[in-house]
């Protein structure tokens, strides 16, 4: 099983048959049939309401998401970088800049949350969505360097470039640059705020931009399948549905799930605990493919997936050096449960606490089974 995939197959039952159904009654259905069976018990089950388009947003209210993320940026006087999200690609072939700035100016007219910035009036923050917005690439030459020049200049342009801060009350949130290394080479930095963007989202500008790209360049007219919805209506959407008893009851769950939740892990650690810093190391490490097959035939016969077995063994490993059973973990999700979601751009993602207790299984298959069910 892949949780992605299985988002997307329960957005788009939703919006076919009109059935709500968990990724763990999807999982715990081995046939096609057996999902038959489950989505025919499920007939009574209201769906959630659609997002309805409100035509072109002039202004709209923020997310929560974005409210959560706005609050933040004030805390930090908005000079943090810390919610900046960059991409930074090398190119190699003939790059022209103005086909790209093209291709950008047409995904910021697409998407009105890339020409969106955030009023303030003292009581209430909004949305409120430019009609039109000005985009320029910046354009580096480094050409005329030597090859270790080069590559400090380049280094010192990307640093610098994903490293500015955006004023969320007047810069729109993207940014572009683009640094020529030879006629054949270069690399292009983008660089957006997260009150705008998740991960999904920069996918989403990757497929968008190369396909209007290649039609600028071919002096083609830009064309992409229009959206039914933008992210304002998603917002509002929002703030219409999560409240009242729908609101009770994610709020009664949490309060419950997360009773007496451990503050803070009980690793041992090297030195004293210090004060919340964004600073982090980043450990990778590589499984050769026949522990990966084997690791993908035990998801398989568990009826799980590889993230399920591979959070088990993580807390598994946090038990034995902290010296307790109750294990929480933070994980990113995608957060867009609507198939209407799918093509937009925007802050959608949200953490999900993962809560684990070690103790008191008999065997892997019933730990792994508890896993499945957290």
């Amino acid at each position: 099983g892949h949780s992605l995939l299985a988002v997307r197959l329960i957005a788009r039952i939703r919006e076919q048959l009109g059935r709500e159904l968990t990724i763990k009654q999807l999982f715990d259905q081995p046939s096609i049939k057996a999902l038959a069976d489950e989505l025919s018990r499920q007939e009574t089950t209201p769906a959630r309401p659609s997002i309805i388009s409100h035509g072109p947003n002039s202004r709209a209210p923020l997310s929560f998401s974005q409210q959560r993320l706005w609050f933040i940026d004030q805390l930090q006087s908005g000079v943090s970088t810390n919610y900046n999200l960059p991409m930074v690609l090398r190119l190699h072939g003939p790059f022209e800049p103005g086909c790209a700035e093209q291709a950008l100016s047409y995904m910021i007219a697409r998407h009105e949350i890339l020409r969106t910035v955030y009023h303030y009036d003292g009581q209430e923050v909004e949305q409120v969505i430019q009609a039109e917005a000005a985009f320029t690439i910046e354009r580096i030459d480094l050409q005329g360097l030597s090859a270790q020049a080069q590559q400090a200049a380049c280094e010192e342009a990307i640093e610098r470039t994903v490293s500015q801060a955006f004023d969320l009350s007047c810069d729109i949130p993207i940014r572009a640059t683009w640094v020529a290394l030879s006629p054949q080479q270069g690399v292009l930095i983008f660089n957006m705020h997260h009150i705008a963007s998740d991960g999904w989202s920069m996918g989403v500008l990757a497929e968008e931009f190369s396909q209007l790209y290649r039609q600028a360049c071919a002096g083609e007219p830009l064309m992409l399948a229009p959206l039914d919805i933008q992210y304002g209506d998603y917002a509002r959407w929002q703030r219409t549905y999560l409240q009242g008893p729908v609101l009770d009851t994610q709020l009664n769950y949490w309060l419950a799930h997360l009773a007496e939740v451990p503050p803070v892990h009980g690793l041992a650690l090297d030195r004293p605990r210090g004060q919340q810093a964004s600073e982090g190391a980043l450990f990778s490490q590589s499984l050769d493919s026949e522990l990966a097959e084997q690791l993908r035939g035990l998801c398989q016969r568990l009826a799980i997936t590889p993230f399920m077995l591979l959070h088990g063994i993580l807390s598994l490993v946090l038990a034995r050096h902290s010296g307790s059973h109750d294990i929480v973990v933070g994980t990113p999700v995608a957060n867009r449960l609507q198939a209407q979601l799918a093509p937009l751009i925007g802050f959608f993602v949200n953490t999900l606490v993962l809560r684990v207790n070690t103790a008191g299984h008999t065997d892997i298959q019933s730990y792994l089974a508890h896993i499945k069910d957290v």
